[in-house]
């Protein structure tokens, strides 16, 4: 409580600080992948808001989406020309679009799956380079969500694995998988995706090698939860995925990061930064709150009875 205080105290000086000089206002820049119909802009202007940073008056953002890496790429070369003061990454192939334009201003990772194995930072402890910020580790979670679609499907054998083709890290989300089954004892079939409008094409192809389930690349859930999520059902496919909008959309489970935590670190990290932290000396943060949230109209839908260990461990059920 006393941390949260003082860096509200930081902030909330920084950002009055500049408004009382008349000196130009810190500008950010977010690449964000997703759509701008998500709830990430909200969700990261209160994350600033609570440690004393405003949108439009101690502080200019600068928005940009993507759900291709080329329209990725654009973006970060536009950014790279704005003057920004540090630009904020959401997913891995937003920062590596970053990395490729030879962005220089620092770079905050408001999310990556994994930024060692992307190539993003040296290490956890000693990022190096310009970029530092949260890694959510998803790739590691994969065991644990296998385990809970066993828990919810206990005749499971035969499950996919709904993988981006705009990702690096889909091969490290597929090997864990590959590993976690063979320990489950279902195999995995592995179906690439680039865009939501191959999911119908996707879903097809699992149901027809017969999937009894879906392990979704959390990276699709990005303002994508909903058509995906439809698609799954209307082929009655449960699915897991990291990130709770994907089971508010429809989607069997989740299971993964408080994805409130993920931007109040984020949002540690730009007042750092801003207040003149190099990020080669911030060590990568990962996330310590994670939660199991289930989709109890979409288990009656699939004829899926949710047993109730299941229930009882789940943070939030949705009717």
């Amino acid at each position: 409580m006393l941390a949260s205080a003082i860096v509200f105290g930081l902030g909330a000086w920084a950002g009055s600080a500049f408004a009382q000089s008349g000196a130009r206002l810190p500008r950010i820049g977010v690449l964000r992948w997703g759509v701008p119909t998500d709830d990430a802009r909200g969700s990261f202007t209160d994350a600033l808001t609570a440690i004393g940073y405003q949108d439009g008056r101690t502080i200019h953002i600068e928005w940009r989406w993507a759900t291709r890496a080329e329209d990725a790429r654009r973006h970060a070369a536009e950014l790279a020309t704005m003057g920004l003061d540090l630009i904020v990454a959401s997913a891995t192939p937003a920062a590596l679009a970053l990395r490729d334009a030879r962005i220089t201003v620092p770079v905050i990772l408001g999310t990556s799956a994994d930024p060692v194995g992307a190539g993003l930072v040296q290490s956890p402890a000693r990022p190096g380079g310009n970029m530092t910020g949260v890694s959510t580790n998803l790739t590691a979670m994969v065991p644990k969500q296998l385990q809970l679609l066993r828990e919810a499907l206990p005749g499971l054998q035969r499950m996919a694995f709904l993988g981006s083709t705009q990702d690096t890290a889909t091969r490290l989300f597929a090997e864990q998988a590959q590993v976690a089954a063979r320990a489950l004892d279902p195999r995995v079939q592995v179906v690439p995706v680039g865009q939501a409008s191959e999911f119908d094409a996707a879903a097809e192809r699992m149901a027809g090698e017969r999937a009894q389930a879906v392990l979704v690349q959390p990276l699709f859930t990005l303002g994508q939860s909903t058509p995906l999520a439809e698609v799954l059902l209307r082929r009655k496919l449960p699915s897991i995925s990291a990130f709770r909008q994907f089971a508010e959309a429809g989607g069997l489970m989740t299971y993964g990061p408080n994805r409130a935590e993920l931007w109040r670190r984020s949002a540690s990290f730009v007042d750092r930064v801003l207040r003149g932290a190099k990020p080669s000396n911030l060590p990568i943060e990962e996330p310590t709150t994670f939660e199991l949230m289930l989709n109890l109209a979409t288990a009656r839908a699939l004829g899926v009875t949710v047993a109730q260990s299941l229930l009882l461990r789940a943070d939030e059920v949705f009717q």
